[in-house]
């Protein structure tokens, strides 16, 4: 494909941030259920909002960057993987809707925190830890532990966006919901309660 090296690279960056976005809106849509947080809700329904303009742009700046038939052939399979992205992006708000009905009629909870591949926890970060003090970019948690950190709350203010939680310095009473397999949420539990070193 003959594209404009500017013009291929906003593209591909647009896709990646569409993606690594509606990764995010989907564990933030999970959280809010599982742990019935109203604060959470209302971000993912941003979060839709700002995935369907992330959208909107890619599909401008692909058209714009097809010169041959054979490079709109091309873009419309990128296009195809940007809606498919906002469809999952639109579903995980739906998800939030579930919020709607009392915490006793979510039954399904139960096999989300206990059977899936995956588990989210929140985990209370001790004084002892070896995380307070430390910056969550410079941890490089997913590469070391195996887990995401979903989202942060200090006191009543929740921090969500993946930008601002990277700058943040980890005190003694953060919560972290964190997303990953049974075992690495375990470690990370168990470091953030100061009983194993990072």
């Amino acid at each position: 494909m003959h594209l404009s090296p500017a013009m291929g690279e906003s593209v591909r960056e647009l896709l990646s941030d569409l993606k690594d976005l509606c990764e995010h809106i989907v564990d933030l849509a999970y959280s809010a259920v599982i742990f019935d947080s109203r604060d959470m809700a209302e971000e993912v329904k941003r979060l839709e909002e700002e995935a369907d303009d992330i959208a909107h742009k890619l599909k401008i700046k692909a058209m714009l960057a097809a010169r041959s038939i054979e490079d709109a052939e091309q873009l419309s399979n990128l296009l195809r993987i940007a809606d498919a992205s906002y469809i999952i992006a639109n579903a995980a708000a739906d998800i939030v809707d579930l919020l709607e009905f009392g915490i006793e009629e979510r039954g399904f909870l139960s096999f989300l925190l206990t059977e899936g591949d995956e588990k989210i926890k929140a985990v209370v970060i001790n004084e002892n830890s070896d995380l307070v003090g430390r910056k969550v970019k410079d941890l490089n948690v997913e590469s070391e532990s195996g887990v995401t950190i979903i989202t942060l709350k200090r006191g009543r203010h929740w921090i969500h966006d993946i930008e601002e939680l990277d700058e943040v310095t980890l005190k003694p009473g953060d919560v972290l919901i964190i997303r990953g397999t049974e075992d690495a949420c375990d470690y990370f539990e168990k470091v953030a309660e100061g009983v194993e070193n990072w």
